[in-house]
């Protein structure tokens, strides 16, 4: 535990102390941004023959303004981007390293866990082990009960001077001219001891093996002794693993719980930044929208300075349109008119790109889709 502390310290003391405080709010008027006059609406979304006709000095003005408004608008959010931007990465590198603390705890739990499974298998087999040497000592016990009942009253004693008896009376009869009556009385006795000596012989053999089960007895003992006593240290070994493993468990949660935090935190940040790349979008489209009026509008007014007076200029475009209009039409398209229409600010060079491999019949189709001809 005290590791994870020192951990944990090491990594707080590098979180600064507002990593929940969101971003500053987008200071930002988007429906103010978006509005315009009815005027501008209309060189948005009119036709050239419209836009011919609209003021065009208060058309400049108004867009000329809101081009300062929307590149301070940029400003700010450029400015909340990267901050939200910082704040991810720094809450990313936070995740990570408790993400790694994560994967560090994870692999000295599988290795504990291996050393646990292999102690467990050691105990399981000598605990089967002792099993069978306790059903060995069971059976030596019950044997010896059994030898013991069938042996009572033998001693080596009754043994030896039964045999002392049988060499003495076998002496006698090898050594001594005795009658036939007395030596017929020796050869029974002979007989009988001979029987008695046949059944303690018997014996002694039970009574031997009784001697070596006794001595294979005191072995298992001793062997069963000193199994349970290793038995009891790897048992305790295994305990103290186990509770290794709980306490590096209740760590590695801990550590888990501090990385889904600040993975939240980067979710958070995430949605806000989605969110602020939206807006900006909208702004790209908003400023491309305002600088291709304006120049449309700014072509436009530069054309009126080839004539007289603002209603020639405005006979001469009206009826060039009309022209180019029935040509669209009948989809007869010309380079010249083409010309006209991105001189006069109808069109952006761009057109060409557009156009490149068109026929005449989609060339005039594109076309009359960018004049915003139905």
């Amino acid at each position: 535990m005290n590791d994870k502390v020192e951990e944990e310290n090491k990594i707080s003391k590098q979180e600064p102390q507002d990593a929940m405080v969101e971003p500053p709010d987008i200071d930002i008027d988007l429906e103010a941004l978006t509005s315009f006059s009815e005027e501008t609406q209309k060189a948005f979304d009119a036709g050239p023959e419209v836009l011919v006709n609209l003021s065009h000095d208060k058309i400049m003005e108004e867009l000329r303004e809101k081009q300062k408004v929307i590149e301070v608008a940029f400003e700010k959010l450029i400015a909340v981007r990267d901050e939200i931007i910082s704040k991810i990465r720094e809450e990313r590198a936070y995740r990570d390293e408790y993400n790694k603390k994560v994967r560090e705890i994870a692999s000295k739990i599988r290795e504990l866990n291996d050393k646990k499974t292999e102690i467990q298998e050691y105990i399981d087999d000598k605990k089967q082990e002792l099993n069978e040497m306790r059903k060995a000592l069971r059976e030596i016990n019950e044997r010896l009960e059994t030898i013991q009942r069938e042996i009572e009253g033998f001693s080596l004693r009754k043994e030896r001077r039964i045999k002392a008896q049988i060499r003495k009376l076998e002496h006698i009869l090898e050594t001594f001219n005795i009658p036939p009556e007395i030596e017929e009385r020796v050869v029974r006795k002979i007989k009988y001891l001979s029987d008695q000596l046949k059944g303690f012989k018997e014996k002694e053999e039970k009574w031997r093996e009784m001697g070596r089960l006794k001595k294979e007895r005191e072995r298992l003992r001793d062997s069963i002794g000193a199994l349970r006593k290793a038995l009891v240290i790897y048992i305790q070994e295994l305990r103290k693993i186990r509770s290794e493993i709980r306490e590096l468990r209740k760590e590695r949660d801990h550590y888990k719980s501090k990385a889904d935090e600040h993975h939240n935190i980067v979710q958070s940040y995430g949605q806000r930044l989605e969110y602020v790349k939206s807006i900006l979008d909208k702004l790209r489209e908003l400023r491309r929208k305002v600088v291709r009026t304006l120049n449309k509008v700014r072509k436009l007014k530069q054309q009126m300075r080839y004539f007289k007076a603002e209603e020639e200029f405005k006979q001469v475009v009206l009826r060039r349109l009309s022209e180019i209009k029935t040509k669209i039409e009948r989809g007869e398209l010309e380079m010249p008119d083409l010309q006209f229409l991105i001189n006069f600010g109808f069109l952006t060079e761009d057109i060409f790109e557009k156009i490149a491999t068109s026929t005449p019949q989609e060339l005039a189709r594109k076309v009359a889709e960018e004049l915003g001809y139905k």
